[in-house]
C-alpha cells in the first residue's frame, strides 16, 4: 500500500492565482489549500491536502486538471477546514495542476473561487543536443548526426530511448530513435538521407515514463549549402 508522502503538520499555504475575495470566510480571510513542503513526489503515491477558511458543512472536491482520473472530496468541519484529503498522484512523471472544485460565494464568504497548485511529480529530465555534419555542402552527401545527453539533475538517465527529428525550415526530413548509454549519452545518425540546401535543426524528444518527465530540446541551426 502506497504511503502518503506529506504530513500536514508542516504546511505551505497556497495563495490564490487570482485576486482574493474582499469578504472571505471568516471575514477578511480567503480560502486556502495547504500541503507540506516536499522536494519530490513519486508517481502513484498520495498527496495529503487540507482546504481551510471555508464555511462549515460545505463540500470541497479535489482533482488533477490532467494526467489522472483521481478525485476526492470532503465536508468542511466546524473549524472551517476539511479533514485531511488524500489523492493519488498521476502514474507518469511530470508537472501537473491540482485544483479544487469551485468554492461558492456562500461557502467562501466572498466571491466564488477555485484553488489550484502546480505540483512536480517524479524526476525531471533535461536534454542537451548538438547537430553536426561531415560536410557543409549537400553536393558531398554529408552525414548529419545529433549527439546529446539526458540527465536528471546531475544523474545520467541511462538505457532510455530518445526520438530525434531532423527538420528543414521547420518541416520534418527524417526521424530516428537512439538509446542512451550508461552516461546518458545518445547519438543519432541520419544516414541514407538526401539533403537540400537550407537551415536544419533537430528536435530531441524524451518520452515520459513512471520515473522521468518528458522533455524536448531543439538544437542550434545548421546550414547546408
Amino acid at each position: 500500500m502506497k504511503k502518503s508522502l506529506l504530513a500536514i503538520s508542516a504546511v505551505a499555504v497556497l495563495s490564490l492565482g487570482t485576486v482574493a475575495p474582499a469578504m472571505a470566510y471568516p471575514a477578511g480571510q480567503a480560502p486556502t489549500l495547504s500541503l507540506s513542503s516536499v522536494s519530490r513526489l513519486t508517481p502513484g503515491d498520495n498527496v495529503s491536502v487540507v482546504v481551510a477558511r471555508v464555511k462549515s458543512s460545505c463540500s470541497v472536491s479535489l482533482e488533477w486538471v490532467s494526467g489522472s482520473g483521481a478525485t476526492t472530496s470532503a465536508t468542511v468541519g466546524s473549524r472551517g477546514r476539511t479533514p485531511v484529503m488524500t489523492i493519488a498522484t498521476p502514474s507518469t512523471a511530470g508537472t501537473y495542476t491540482l485544483r479544487t472544485s469551485q468554492i461558492s460565494s456562500t461557502c467562501s464568504g466572498g466571491s466564488a473561487v477555485t484553488l489550484s497548485r502546480a505540483i512536480t511529480v517524479g524526476k525531471l529530465a533535461s536534454v542537451t543536443a548538438k547537430l553536426r555534419t561531415t560536410s557543409g555542402f549537400v553536393s558531398k552527401n554529408p552525414t548529419v548526426s545529433i549527439t546529446g545527453t539526458v540527465k536528471s539533475g546531475s544523474v545520467a538517465v541511462a538505457s532510455k530511448t530518445v526520438s530525434v527529428s531532423l527538420r528543414l525550415a521547420g518541416n520534418e526530413v527524417k526521424t530516428v530513435t537512439a538509446p542512451t548509454n550508461g552516461s546518458g549519452v545518445f547519438t543519432a545518425n541520419f544516414t541514407g538521407t538526401s539533403y537540400t540546401a537550407g537551415s536544419y535543426t533537430a528536435v530531441v524528444s524524451f518520452v515520459a515514463d513512471s520515473t522521468y518527465a518528458a522533455k524536448n530540446s531543439t538544437t542550434a541551426v545548421l546550414k547546408l549549402r
